[in-house]
């Protein structure tokens, strides 16, 4: 898995773009990198998934904010983030998405863009 990050200060956003394979060990290492960055900088997040293919597990979906982040971290779940998914990883990022909110995430998945940017106006 490959990613790059652009930096949008105007809208307060980080957009990370990724390629490759997703793997939970890779994705759960960069997934803190991101969320501490935008953390500090009190910025939000897209991730753009449209480029890779998921190799991540339900379980692990289910468990993620659980598994990888400690208590002190445990907030980061807070950060206001909208995965941009392509369609045959669609019900895996759905799944992700309801199990996340109800664990209290501000998480959205959308298919474009303009749908995500959109969406993180509100925060």
């Amino acid at each position: 898995m490959e990613y790059t990050i652009e930096t949008y200060s105007d809208l307060k956003v980080l957009r990370v773009r990724l390629l490759g394979e997703l793997h939970a060990r890779e994705v759960a290492l960069m997934d803190k990198e991101i969320r501490l960055k935008a953390k500090e900088l009190n910025y939000k997040i897209v991730f753009d998934f449209r480029e890779t293919k998921n190799h991540i597990s339900i379980t692990d979906a289910y468990y993620w904010f659980d598994a990888r982040y400690n208590k002190v971290l445990f907030d980061f779940k807070h950060v206001p983030v909208v995965y941009i998914t392509n369609e045959r990883d669609e019900s895996f990022f759905n799944f992700f998405e309801i199990t996340s909110k109800n664990k209290g995430a501000e998480l959205k998945i959308c298919k474009d863009e303009v749908a995500a940017f959109q969406w993180l106006e509100q925060w």
